[in-house]
């Protein structure tokens, strides 16, 4: 692994959640938190457009991770994008993915060079067991399944499709 890159940790990018709890409960009310989140979005894509993958999943998964701002004994918080516009919402849960996926497709020597052996295979286990369609209902829709957004189902469901199709070509071979 490159020394010069930043390695990714998810305790890392849940204590930063932590902070971007404590600023979105604060005064300054929705208007920061929604500044906010786009900024981070905004950022995150940009890192997953370069192929930072590491740093663009630490990026986004603050803002999709219930927070304990009280300590690890306090009470969870939402992720901070339960609070976000409809529109918001599906962008950031639809990067998430994104992201997620992209990880899952990493050749397995790229992937644990970029995320090390343990949390490499730990994500693709998350994705290819569909642990992560409890995340998104869990973390950002209440619980309540009926309520993720329609946009969001579809980039959860149509990267998984597609690595399962029994005889379906890869694009990438042809």
């Amino acid at each position: 692994m490159d020394s010069n890159r930043p390695s990714y940790t998810a305790a890392a990018s849940l204590s930063q959640a932590r902070g971007l709890s404590s600023s979105f409960s604060s005064g300054s009310g929705r208007n920061a938190a929604s500044s906010h989140i786009s900024k981070t979005y905004r950022q995150a894509s940009t890192l997953f457009l370069t192929r930072r993958l590491p740093e663009a999943l630490s990026t986004v998964l603050p803002l999709v991770s219930p927070t304990q701002p009280d300590g690890p004994d306090g009470p969870l918080e939402p992720a901070p994008v339960v609070k976000a516009s409809r529109s918001s919402k599906v962008k950031v849960w639809s990067l998430y993915l994104t992201v997620l996926n992209a990880i899952v497709e990493l050749d397995s020597d790229d992937g644990k060079d970029a995320f090390g052996t343990q949390e490499w295979r730990t994500l693709c286990h998350k994705v290819r067991e569909g642990d992560i369609w409890e995340e998104v209902i869990r973390n950002g829709y209440h619980g309540v399944e009926g309520d993720v957004d329609a946009e969001v189902v579809i980039n959860l469901y149509v990267p998984c499709r597609a690595r399962y199709v029994p005889g379906q070509v890869n694009s990438e071979s042809r």
